[in-house]
């Protein structure tokens, strides 16, 4: 995954940071000819923070029951759960769900504040190309730190393109088809791979453009006593545990799983409430 632009700031990969991003629509009559549907549409897309050993979706992959259900149907609960359990282990920080946005009416959409941490350093998002058999676009671990200067990206902004999920036949913007059993890997559609009618290629049928852009630019940025947590692994978070599940039944659930058993002083007091 390339930035199509990015600025750096001057914050410290040791802080935290919040971002706030905007998805713009580029699936259009004009640059995907074939067979435009009346109704496209997106999902409400789902983006998250998490760690660079955590993977939501990858090429090559093969699509988890969330990314499936968001690819089919649009339906972000079962992924949700996935990232849920995922923040339970302390794989995943703040996930955050936009809204349907229909291309006829609505060309890009604002999403709620997402804090990425030292340890919650990777953003990755997915979201249906609907109507479709099991297609989606999104990025996958985007890293939004320079690593020459490790500081933080003030603003970035990234192309992304058709992708099939592997788990439905279908060469048309149609809904129910049959299913791929067994499923086979996440692919992207470029035009050696695209459908034989060219679905998804341009006018000239020489491409595959971009379905959509999407841009995030830091807010605010926190608690700057990480070094230990970015440097060496440390899991004593000792300030504002940025990324907390918001809800207090999760956050709870949360810190009495990743504390069970420790001492008092080894909580992260900010975070669980629990001191």
């Amino acid at each position: 995954m390339t930035f199509l632009s990015k600025v750096l700031s001057t914050i410290p990969a040791s802080h935290s940071v919040t971002y706030n991003c905007t998805f713009y629509n580029n699936w259009s009559m004009e640059n995907h000819p074939v067979n435009y549907p009346d109704d496209a549409h997106w999902s409400p897309p789902v983006i998250a923070a998490h760690t660079r050993n955590y993977k939501i979706w990858e090429s090559g992959g093969l699509a988890t029951p969330g990314v499936e259900s968001v690819a089919e149907l649009g339906a972000t609960s079962t992924l949700e759960g996935e990232l849920t359990d995922a923040a339970e282990d302390g794989e995943v920080g703040e996930f955050i769900e936009g809204e349907v946005t229909f291309n006829s009416d609505i060309q890009s959409q604002m999403f709620d504040d997402i804090v990425l941490t030292p340890w919650f350093d990777r953003m990755s998002s997915t979201t249906m190309i609907a109507p479709s058999p099991d297609w989606f676009t999104g990025f996958d671990s985007i890293s939004p730190i320079d690593n020459s200067s490790n500081v933080w990206l003030q603003t970035f902004e990234v192309a992304t393109y058709p992708w099939d999920a592997g788990t439905e036949m279908g060469d048309d913007f149609r809904l129910r088809n049959a299913k791929e059993d067994p499923h086979v890997p996440i692919m992207q559609y470029t035009v050696d791979t695209v459908p034989s009618n060219g679905v998804l290629l341009n006018a000239d049928q020489t491409e595959v453009l971009p379905m959509a852009t999407w841009m995030c630019t830091i807010k605010s940025d926190s608690c700057d006593d990480h070094d230990d947590v970015m440097f060496k692994g440390d899991e004593n978070k000792d300030c504002a545990w940025a990324g907390a599940p918001r809800s207090e039944a999760n956050r709870r659930k949360r810190c009495n799983k990743r504390y069970l058993g420790r001492r008092l002083r080894d909580y992260c007091p900010n975070a669980c409430g629990l001191c």
